[in-house]
């Protein structure tokens, strides 16, 4: 037995084997969604705050799920994903090209 199969019995005994079958990551178009989502309930939450701690808490949390989802769809425009994941009628410009 080699160094790295010893290091790698060490390792399942440590860590269990659930680390050697992780979750397949989730589409671009999905984390995309799931950053849509994050800054949408980002301005929810500075629309329902009035303390001023909390607004500019709640300014924060907004800018940075902004800068996030922006950036996902820059990213996500660069692999040529360009339709949303909503079905938008009449809209015929949103297909991927």
């Amino acid at each position: 037995m080699n160094i790295i199969e010893t290091l790698q019995k060490i390792q399942d005994y440590i860590y269990g084997s659930e680390h050697l079958d992780p979750k397949p990551l989730p589409s671009l178009s999905v984390v995309v969604e799931e950053a849509r989502q994050e800054w949408l309930n980002a301005q929810h939450y500075y629309n329902s705050v009035s303390d001023q701690d909390l607004v500019d808490h709640a300014v924060y949390l907004m800018q940075a799920a902004e800068k996030k989802y922006v950036y996902l769809l820059k990213k996500a425009r660069q692999e040529g994903i360009v339709r949303s994941p909503y079905t938008f009628a009449g809209n015929e410009n949103d297909k991927k090209q």
